[in-house]
């Protein structure tokens, strides 16, 4: 893929919605297709794809260009990843791919390895020493730091949770026991600090209630995949986490490093104060 290209599908749809008053009327026949038809685009062939539309397969390739990609494939591993991850059943999900002939189970360590070695090397290279600076800043002024994240971001939500306990922060789990969420929001605050976590295809629950804490006037840092995530919407500090990810099974390694080092740097600068 290209620099300009989406890294998923919520990003994607905003995309093609963006550009479709643009695109020929052959493009935009193929984009209808592709906004309606997500799980056909993932796991169909680009000749069955095709056919579906009624375009050649020359115009999928012109269409995946116009969006910033190299090939038709390219775009169908960004749709591809996320239709895998709105499949809870880890079964069914390879299931699908073993029907395509794409799994190949002996060897998930190597790939799985191969995967969280670029995302750590992107992460280095993403996120620089100023935005954790400031990040440092918001949560060193807190009372209090209370952590939100639900689905695959809430592993993330513990650790941190549990790594700012360890660098002497008043940290706090956003759990909602005994269906007490809205009652743990209510106790935030605005000489608090939330920290949301939040990842495509996007928990709609963990986005509304960041909002209405941010529109109280608590400042949001916020850990997410992408530019286009709402939470890069009212927050004050936005850190883009790209984890790595086989066949559309992603891992948290990267993700957790940047808790670590996000206590970590909090630790420091209590120490030097």
């Amino acid at each position: 893929m290209t620099k300009q290209s989406c890294s998923n599908w919520a990003e994607l749809q905003c995309h093609i919605r963006d550009t479709y008053p643009s695109m020929s009327k052959r493009l935009q026949q193929v984009a209808q297709f592709v906004l309606n038809n997500p799980k056909t685009i993932a796991f169909e062939t680009i000749a069955v794809v095709a056919d579906d539309i009624g375009v050649p397969p020359s115009t999928l390739i012109r269409f995946s260009a116009s969006l910033g990609y190299k090939g038709f494939n390219d775009l169908k591993m960004v749709i591809k990843g996320d239709v895998l991850a709105s499949t809870l059943n880890y079964g069914s999900r390879i299931e699908l791919l073993d029907e395509e002939q794409h799994w190949q189970g002996d060897n998930l360590l190597s790939q799985l390895v191969d995967a969280n070695r670029t995302a750590l090397a992107e992460l280095e290279n993403s996120i620089t020493p100023d935005e954790i600076k400031r990040a440092t800043a918001l949560m060193a002024a807190a009372d209090n730091i209370f952590v939100l994240g639900s689905g695959r971001a809430y592993p993330v939500a513990t650790y941190c949770y549990y790594a700012l306990n360890h660098a002497n922060a008043r940290a706090f789990l956003l759990n909602g026991g005994g269906g007490m969420q809205q009652e743990e929001i209510n106790n935030i605050q605005v000489s608090d600090l939330l920290i949301v976590i939040s990842y495509s295809p996007y928990a709609s629950a963990t986005s509304s209630l960041a909002q209405a804490v941010a529109e109280r006037g608590v400042p949001i840092l916020a850990l997410t995949d992408s530019v286009s995530s709402p939470l890069s919407n009212f927050s004050q500090v936005t850190l883009q986490v790209q984890d790595g990810q086989v066949e559309g099974f992603r891992s948290l390694s990267a993700s957790m490093l940047l808790a670590q080092v996000l206590a970590l740097s909090l630790a420091d600068k209590k120490r030097t104060e």
